[in-house]
């Protein structure tokens, strides 16, 4: 689900002092200086980091009292310590998505959300080529032949175990051959139907996620 970002509460108040006072908690006069007013206290800058301020999520320092923060469900970041996950892209302006614990981009949730690729094992997205067989899936280009390598996307093929033969190799290496001939004889190839029916191949181009 994607969110936007919330912007730090405002509990807090930053001025200059025209007054007499003295920080709540090192005692130094903040007359002239700047200041932070909180709880009805008022301390200068450097006790803040030290006693009030919010600990960022990513770099673990204090966000200061002039800094720009980042607030989302009692997390706090500074708002350029505010990034994808996966890629560290900026995101205090925009939109995200919250996902186990991690923010990512929408662009980095959609990967994170589509299928891997059993040859590469890199996601397959919107625009990719790809091939399924048995609920597997592949990028077009990494469905090769076992033994020569070479790709079979949406060719003929022979699955055997956890392999796949173009035509050529399997009757080299596994069809029997008639003792008179020669000749190999094999069997009719799998051929990979462009339309999706239950328990066959499919050949197809990702689209966006919903």
């Amino acid at each position: 689900m994607a969110s936007q970002r919330h912007s730090g509460p405002s509990s807090y108040k930053v001025g200059t002092m025209s007054e007499k006072f003295d920080c709540h908690y090192c005692r130094d006069p903040l007359q002239g200086k700047k200041y932070v007013q909180k709880d009805g206290r008022h301390c200068c800058l450097k006790c803040f980091d030290k006693f009030c301020a919010n600990t960022c999520v990513d770099c673990r320092k204090p966000i200061s009292a002039d800094a720009k923060e980042v607030h989302y469900k009692n997390r706090y970041w500074h708002d350029n310590c505010f990034r994808c996950a996966k890629c560290l892209h900026p995101l205090a302006s925009e939109t995200f998505v919250s996902k186990d614990g991690k923010i990512l981009c929408n662009k980095c949730a959609t990967r994170e959300d589509s299928p891997r690729c059993k040859g590469c094992f890199k996601a397959i997205v919107a625009g990719d080529q790809n091939v399924e067989y048995k609920g597997t899936v592949w990028h077009k280009d990494c469905f090769t032949c076992s033994n020569c390598k070479q790709v079979i996307g949406t060719g003929s093929f022979f699955p055997k175990g956890e392999d796949f033969y173009c035509v050529t190799c399997h009757e080299t290496k596994f069809a029997k051959h008639c003792v008179k001939c020669n000749k190999g004889l094999v069997k009719a190839p799998v051929w990979w139907p462009m339309k999706d029916n239950p328990g066959t191949t499919t050949a197809s181009t990702a689209k966006n996620a919903p």
